[in-house]
């Protein structure tokens, strides 16, 4: 397989392009906009540059080479024709994938394997092409050129052959990759996240702590550890007869899921969105 086909080249696509390109494969960069194209280049660009300067990559004439693997196009027909993998990283909607897919059936050689980036949604479900053996999730994280993890996510027809090509192909890029036995919403890393997510919210709604104080709290005990011994791990060093007490204890009650938060709904009403708007939980 040298030839494999990124379609979306927005806030992932652009980065996964980059990744493959190092990983010395022959890069087709799809989308419907030749200004987003324009701007992936761009910043597939300065984001060699921000490697090499930090040691992570090596000199310019390298950059060149990476450079010259990716051709960017809006013709989508011409960036499947002789891919081996094609790569949807487009807008996380059912009827958009579902459409992409079956362009990417029809146009794609029979045997190309056609994988979503999507960090939800359950494409088996709705998804129809003629090959659902060679049809996969590989779940990236942003960015992906520094995020090392990539959850392999098979549905109930892609075949073992599947998996392991597609597994191959990412090890052999330095990925760390996990399988999962089956289709899950939101998958391991993001399930464990949102939870986590929930009890931050529920902190700062009911007035129990500062962001700062909570920021403080995690990257100053817990935080610490998770880098090396993961959160399995942590139980076996904590003894499973102090957590078979620690589950005994009923006090703790999980923040029920209310799908919104006082505190982000505050936030986003003064129009304080995110590190892109300046000025949020904190000022930047």
């Amino acid at each position: 397989m040298n030839n494999i086909t990124i379609v979306g080249a927005g806030t992932m696509g652009h980065s996964l392009a980059q990744v493959f390109a190092q990983g010395g494969y022959q890069i087709f960069l799809n989308d419907t906009s030749q200004g987003i194209l324009i701007r992936a280049k761009s910043l597939i660009e300065a984001n060699l540059e921000t490697l090499a300067e930090a040691g992570l990559f090596d000199s310019k004439d390298n950059s060149t080479v990476v450079e010259e693997r990716i051709t960017y196009t809006t013709d989508l027909a011409a960036a499947v024709a002789s891919s081996g993998l094609v790569i949807e990283a487009i807008v996380e909607n059912p009827d958009a994938k579902k459409e992409l897919f079956s362009k990417l059936d029809r146009l794609s050689p029979p045997e190309t394997i056609l994988a979503s980036n999507t960090s939800y949604l359950d494409i088996y479900e709705f998804v129809e092409t003629k090959r659902p053996e060679k049809v996969i999730i590989t779940h990236w994280f942003a960015p992906p050129h520094i995020i090392p993890l990539v959850e392999i996510v098979p549905g109930p027809h892609t075949s073992p052959e599947t998996v392991g090509i597609v597994k191959k192909i990412l090890d052999d890029l330095g990925k760390q990759t996990i399988v999962l036995k089956k289709f899950l919403p939101g998958f391991i890393a993001n399930r464990l996240q949102a939870a986590l997510s929930l009890e931050v919210y529920h902190l700062l709604d009911n007035g129990y702590a500062t962001p700062e104080d909570i920021d403080r709290a995690t990257k100053a005990s817990f935080g610490l550890r998770i880098p090396v011994l993961g959160l399995v791990k942590r139980v076996d060093f904590a003894g499973l007869d102090l957590v078979q007490h620690i589950l005994r204890n009923k006090s703790y009650v999980p923040p029920k899921v209310k799908g919104r938060s006082d505190a982000i709904a505050s936030m986003v009403s003064q129009g304080r969105l995110g590190v892109k708007t300046g000025k949020v939980f904190y000022d930047y």
